[in-house]
């Protein structure tokens, strides 16, 4: 009995889900072991934040902020980001989620796009429906937002999973909310990038609590498809960055064409 409790009260891989062995830390920092999963190569920290303690930290969080700073140069890199997006499926329906100040749903929407932002700060969204029209942005989790029945084409979600203290209702809610055949991009750091120091913890996106997940590529696909959304590219990054597209299955897009569309 005491062997079978201490089995079921180990940590568990937030990509795969498998169990993770305490003994094989690789080492702490902020008070947080980071263990490597033995399945997918992801990292996950432990103990690992209640959502609790994670909204308790971002209260004071100085990210946001700094965003804000780059909306010129973001809102260019999101509209080229978009514009591939576009070939990749004929809905016009889009969602940010996490969209901080809004610069995503801002090119997207100059694209011609039905477009929408969601996060939980309260200070971004109103910032971004201020700039850019209270009708695109909501403050809501994408778990409610799911619940609530809304549907998109192209979702987009860029440096937010590794944040988030439950990722596989943030991935099962994007499933639920994207449309047969959409895609979605998603953008969060590369634990299994080639140029991650051998010392995990000297890797700069090592911050916990503020990043407490860091998938490989094999994590996060595992992730992914146990929602039914298939992985059809990473692209390449010299950074430990790991940038995809996936799309969620429907038999009427050819396979050919979407072979062609993400080389």
């Amino acid at each position: 009995m005491t062997s079978q409790r201490k089995f079921h009260s180990l940590p568990a891989c937030k990509a795969c889900h498998n169990a993770l062995n305490p003994d094989r830390s690789l080492g702490n920092k902020n008070g947080y072991e980071l263990l490597r999963c033995e399945g997918c190569g992801s990292v996950t920290v432990d103990p690992f934040p209640t959502p609790e303690e994670l909204a308790a930290f971002y209260q004071s969080y100085k990210g946001t902020t700094n965003y804000r700073a780059k909306e010129t140069k973001k809102i260019a890199r999101a509209s080229r980001r978009i514009a591939r997006l576009r070939e990749m499926t004929p809905g016009k329906t889009f969602l940010d989620v996490g969209c901080n100040y809004g610069f995503t749903v801002k090119a997207a929407l100059a694209l011609g796009l039905d477009a929408k932002g969601i996060d939980i700060d309260q200070t971004a969204v109103t910032a971004s429906k201020e700039s850019f029209g209270a009708d695109h942005f909501q403050t809501i989790a994408v778990q409610d937002y799911a619940h609530q029945g809304h549907k998109a084409d192209i979702i987009y979600t860029s440096e937010v999973i590794e944040h988030v203290p439950d990722p596989d209702s943030f991935v099962a809610a994007i499933a639920d909310i994207l449309a047969p055949g959409g895609v979605l991009y998603l953008t969060t750091p590369e634990a299994g990038h080639w140029r991650v120091p051998r010392n995990f913890l000297k890797w700069e996106a090592v911050m916990p609590p503020e990043h407490i997940t860091y998938f490989t590529r094999l994590g996060i696909t595992r992730l992914l498809n146990s929602h039914g959304l298939k992985v059809e590219k990473f692209f390449f990054s010299w950074k430990p960055g790991m940038r995809l597209i996936a799309r969620k299955a429907d038999r009427s897009v050819p396979h050919d064409v979407v072979e062609r569309i993400v080389r």
